[in-house]
């Protein structure tokens, strides 16, 4: 029924459907726009899956060509999570780094983030020194074992020697 209704009374009434151009603007606003009210709220979730199956991975796709743009070899991935963040904001205000606000916060952040990356990698390095003595450890307990393993082998032997004389 809302359907219905919607097509008689928006669509054939209004003449911003015939002027409509995908080129100049997305069909995702241009429905949001006619459909997000309480009388067609359904029709819009309907509408909306509808436009999510043919492109929900759009943004995604398009962050794919981004990221190829800012790729660096041997970069990590809190690296290209801090830069696909920065690109995407610059993308929201704009297009244009000259539109950025630089504001007391931003300032901030940037001169306490050379302090943040060396706890991280203070952090790190604490880390990765006490998962190699843990794997140092682990294998000295099974050098241990395997010597362990190979005496009781050998008194084995001996004891089945033992055996079979008497």
């Amino acid at each position: 029924m809302e359907f219905v209704d919607y097509l008689d009374n928006v669509a054939l009434k209004r003449s911003d459907f015939s002027e409509f151009s995908p080129e100049n603007s997305r069909v995702d606003e241009f429905f949001y726009e006619t459909m997000n009210t309480n009388k067609y709220r359904n029709l819009w979730k309907v509408v909306e899956m509808l436009l999510l199956l043919s492109h929900g991975q759009a943004t995604v796709e398009k962050g794919f060509s981004i990221d190829k743009k800012v790729e660096v070899e041997n970069m990590k991935e809190l690296s290209y999570v801090s830069q696909r963040l920065i690109c995407d904001y610059i993308n929201s205000i704009g297009n244009s780094i000259h539109n950025i606000k630089i504001t007391n916060i931003m300032r901030t952040y940037v001169s306490n983030a050379w302090q943040k990356y060396m706890k991280y990698l203070e952090d790190w390095k604490l880390l990765s020194s006490q998962n190699k003595k843990r794997k140092s450890l682990t294998s000295d307990e099974i050098q241990e074992l395997k010597n362990k393993k190979k005496m009781l082998g050998k008194r084995y032997q001996g004891f089945d020697k033992v055996c079979r004389k008497s």
